[in-house]
């Protein structure tokens, strides 16, 4: 069973030095209760025009237990209230001071001299090959039983294949780590999934979606990277890095993703109140991830 949707209440004040990356408000806060670790509150954004609030706290809490469900390891999420104002935080990967995080654009830049880390967008350097390359010396995360032989690429593979099928778009290179403890070092679990699900559409748009499968296919088939070089399609770089891992790993994410029934989706799904996810969205979210698991599914043809 999914964890239940249950927010936990901040009131300003109880929030310590803003979290430098990135756009959103955003405030790391202590949360005793669930042990020494920090969690990072992240505010659900606002449409300047009309005030509605963006899905991106349904989106990140639902595509965390969707993360649990296909085996990636992934922040733990939860809701939040910040005087009223939706929100989510997120509980640090890092599991003690003596952990640090290495970005993906810091780990790639060591590894390649002419690796281009302040750029935002699309990046030429930015690819497959390069990330398995610099990964080559990393290990998988911890607190995983990983299948024998995985390696820290093969895991990585995973969160691609994730962000495919929740229609992510956002695994920028500062939205992976590396762990770096003492001489150890090991990729982060995935972490910053608010920008998935197309949490960003109105339901008027979505209800069109779900009356017309031609209209929700093209806009699937838009679903691409805007980081990496080339912009490919999610599921085409879902597939290519499939390819360039393990056979072990191919077989492990491509037997996870079957295994996942639509009564595991709904179950998580149906954890959010429609008064913040509509009946509407719930019907498109169930839809969209019931069609990416099929296009990815059949379209894939590894070994």
């Amino acid at each position: 069973m999914p964890t239940a949707w249950e927010p936990l209440h901040f009131v300003r004040g109880a929030a310590e030095a803003d979290e430098p990356m990135g756009s959103k408000e955003k405030w790391w806060v202590d949360l005793p209760m669930f042990g020494e670790r920090q969690w990072l509150l992240k505010l659900a954004r606002l449409d300047e025009l009309d005030g509605t609030v963006s899905g991106e706290d349904w989106a990140e809490w639902t595509v965390h237990q969707f993360a649990e469900q296909l085996g990636v390891p992934s922040a733990t999420v939860r809701p939040a209230l910040l005087e009223g104002r939706r929100a989510i935080v997120s509980r640090s990967v890092l599991r003690d001071r003596l952990e640090y995080l290495d970005h993906g654009n810091s780990v790639l830049s060591a590894r390649f001299a002419d690796y281009d880390q302040s750029v935002q967008g699309e990046n030429q350097g930015y690819t497959l090959a390069a990330v398995r390359d610099a990964l080559e010396e990393v290990g998988p995360p911890a607190d995983t039983e990983w299948p024998g032989g995985f390696t820290a690429f093969d895991v990585w593979a995973g969160y691609l294949l994730m962000d495919a099928w929740v229609a992510g778009r956002d695994r920028h290179h500062e939205n992976w780590a590396v762990i770096l403890r003492g001489d150890e070092r090991r990729l982060a679990p995935s972490f910053d999934h608010g920008n998935a699900l197309g949490f960003q559409e109105r339901d008027e748009r979505r209800v069109r979606m779900l009356d017309d499968e031609l209209h929700l296919m093209r806009w699937v088939e838009r679903g691409t990277s805007h980081h990496f070089a080339g912009k490919p399609k999610l599921t085409e770089l879902a597939w290519s890095a499939l390819g360039l891992a393990s056979p072990t790993a191919r077989r492990f994410w491509v037997e996870r993703l079957d295994a996942i029934s639509q009564d595991a989706v709904h179950s998580v799904v149906s954890q959010v109140p429609r008064a913040i996810m509509s009946e509407v969205t719930h019907t498109f979210v169930v839809r969209l991830l019931a069609t990416n698991r099929r296009r990815l599914l059949d379209g894939y043809s590894g070994t």
